[in-house]
């Protein structure tokens, strides 16, 4: 298999072609008073799993480049954590390098130190609306040495090389784009600034180092918009890789701010779409130096294929490995079918970045290896536990239960398992989530795990059962009540009836009416459902009090329902409050224009919390110690459920 097969980048040899690409998972390790351990034991569990080279998340070389939760290189902290790093990595026959950059004319004083304006090249505004302060000759001297003085402390500290940021629109890739540079001097020519880049940073890490760089393929401008087209583009690395000074090309889209939204995508978008422009990259610079292709590639085969092809010579599988940090040791060891499938949800890692920690909405290790670790090492004296409810959280406490040596008995009283989580079945793309169940699933079934469907629990199974610990997983039910006065004219539905266009339980057709859901939680399940009535035919109007639409979405998604309830003639009215349903209308108080606004409708849709369904935990207790789980224990989303589910059945 290609993909398992070694590779020399430069002066080294990689021993597969797997890459994780840097992204901003804990940036604190930049931090000068943390240790790093952290982020170090997250990049070592996936080195652990067989990653061939890793980048780490970008290191700001100057002061004039921060942001919220970002930290500068600080050389009197960053090389005993590089040395650390390095050698965790290589412990495991990994390679990794650090990734520099500098964000130039993006976001906002602010967040700098003593509130130094943000540097650029000529005078432009960032995203933030934030004018930049041009740089002098001596300034732009000043971040040169300071890309140096970062990148010497990386490889004199074990790191095997240096990856130049020049993408997601952060200076290097402002030095080449016309709408960011518009000098009259040198460094207006457009690839003097990052050709003057590489050469000081290879004659001062050396030739034994690796030197690479990342770009974008697409600035999402083009020459209309003082951007750069395809062919630009090509030209511009093909000049620096001629040089001879690079070992490698990695790639990516977009000039940062909005475009993450198209450049990390969600399950909506389609896998490995820059491989046919990191295709025609490769053959434009005659395959001069090996080239990274990346871009939403959760398979093996995905992977394998474009290697194959001739699209890349490496393939950047990051969120993949953010899912399973073994994927690799599982297809070197003939259980690809137990790899776990990145789903695209998003809504753990790129959404979370710009506040939190990463995680993942299906792998709760994420950030928190070291703990596991020590709770996996501490003896387990095997139980008999009665998980009960099969949704993402009991079967998760089913599974992680059953890894740790417990006799496991799993009661669901549906048909299936999946729980709510089913609904997404019908919503096109997003039944990319039931990826996560399905895993669950067949490793249920490996463990040996008994699981006894459309089983309704009682007190009196529960006594035959006789569990020695029970983990209650049974949900939580949807509701249809909105807590405003109605006269009866409009039925109110629950967003589970409402997804499966049903009313008292009866299927009923929605194409050509009109709905209003009132949408008091913003998040993922309310919007699943607008899609859902959407698809359904229905002419749909959103209520909600929030200052928009999917107020607690991550950014990638929001993204998508900005760009697509217009397409699907959604309005939306935000900052608006139900009053009272009367004559078959809704009445609203829409807050935005300070006046009453009424509805026609023929249903209403409660976009309400549901209620937990927890009538067997007195039951439950009564027999052995019981832990609640999922929404029966708080009604959230999967991501929670998940992480719920793991931590209990981690520590029966």
């Amino acid at each position: 298999m290609k993909l398992l097969e070694p590779i020399t980048i430069g002066p080294v040899e990689v021993k597969n072609r797997v890459v994780i690409t840097a992204h901003a998972a804990y940036t604190d390790f930049f931090r000068p008073d943390c240790d790093g351990e952290r982020y170090m034991a997250y990049l070592e569990r996936r080195a652990r799993g067989g990653a061939g080279l890793m980048m780490t998340t970008a290191m700001h070389v100057h002061e004039a480049s921060q942001m919220l939760n970002h930290w500068v290189f600080d050389a009197g902290t960053m090389g005993p954590k590089f040395r650390q790093l390095s050698e965790r990595v290589h412990r495991h026959g990994g390679r990794i390098l650090a990734q520099v950059f500098h964000f130039g004319v993006m976001g906002k004083s602010e967040t700098h130190a003593d509130f130094k304006p943000i540097w650029g090249f000529s005078p432009a505004t960032s995203a933030d609306g934030e004018a930049c302060h041009v740089m002098t000759d001596a300034e732009i001297e000043e971040v040169l040495d300071a890309f140096v003085a970062a990148s010497v402390c990386a490889v004199e500290n074990g790191m095997d090389g240096i990856e130049l940021h020049g993408t997601h629109g952060y200076l290097l890739q402002q030095s080449w784009t016309p709408a960011a540079n518009y000098r009259e001097d040198k460094w207006g020519q457009r690839t003097f600034f990052a050709t003057e880049l590489m050469q000081r940073v290879r004659d001062a890490i050396g030739p034994d180092k690796v030197l690479g760089i990342r770009v974008s393929l697409d600035d999402f401008r083009g020459r209309e918009k003082s951007g750069l087209d395809f062919d630009d583009i090509c030209d511009i690395v093909d000049e620096l890789t001629a040089t001879g000074m690079l070992d490698y090309v990695n790639t990516s889209e977009g000039s940062g701010n909005f475009d993450y939204a198209q450049v990390i995508t969600n399950y909506r978008h389609k896998f490995g779409k820059t491989l046919p422009a990191v295709h025609a990259l490769r053959e434009r610079i005659g395959q001069r130096v090996p080239v990274i292709g990346v871009n939403k590639i959760p398979t093996v085969d995905l992977a394998e294929q474009a290697l194959l092809d001739g699209d890349c010579d490496l393939v950047g599988m990051t969120r993949a490995q953010i899912a399973d940090p073994d994927l690799v040791y599982k297809l070197e060891h003939g259980e690809a079918p137990r790899i776990r499938t990145c789903t695209g949800a998003n809504q753990g890692c790129i959404d979370r970045v710009s506040m939190y920690p990463i995680t993942c909405i299906q792998n709760p290790e994420v950030g928190e290896e070291n703990r596991f670790r020590e709770l996996d090492a501490q003896p387990v004296r095997p139980k008999r536990v009665l998980v009960i409810g099969g949704g993402p959280a009991g079967m998760k406490a089913a599974e992680v239960a059953a890894r740790s040596g417990h006799q496991v008995t799993l009661a669901e009283a549906g048909h299936r398992l999946g729980g709510r989580l089913n609904l997404v079945e019908t919503l096109g793309t997003s039944s990319n989530l039931l990826a996560m169940t399905s895993w669950l699933e067949q490793e249920l079934s490996l463990l040996q795990v008994k699981v006894m469907l459309q089983t309704t629990v009682d007190e009196d199974l529960i006594a035959e059962l006789q569990p020695e610990a029970i983990i209650l997983a049974s949900g939580a039910k949807t509701r249809s009540a909105l807590d405003c006065e109605t006269d009866d004219s409009v039925p109110i539905l629950d967003l589970d009836a409402a997804v499966n266009g049903e009313f008292d339980g009866q299927t009923f057709e929605m194409k050509g009416t009109n709905a209003v859901i009132v949408d008091r939680r913003a998040n993922y399940e309310t919007s699943l459902c607008v899609e859902a009535l959407v698809r359904r035919g229905a002419s749909v109007t959103v209520v909600t009090p929030f200052l928009h639409f999917g107020a607690n979405l991550g950014f990638t998604h929001l993204a998508d329902y900005l760009r697509l309830l217009p397409q699907w003639k959604v309005k939306v009215m935000p900052q608006s409050i139900a009053i009272a349903i009367e004559d078959g209308f809704l009445r609203v108080m829409d807050h935005s224009i300070a006046e009453e606004v009424r509805l026609p409708c023929d249903f209403v849709v409660a976009g309400v919390p549901p209620v937990p369904s927890d009538d067997l935990t007195a039951v439950c207790e009564r027999h052995a110690p019981t832990s609640l789980v999922g929404d029966v224990h708080a009604p959230r989303s999967a991501l929670e459920a998940i992480r719920e589910g793991d931590r209990v059945g981690r520590t029966l």
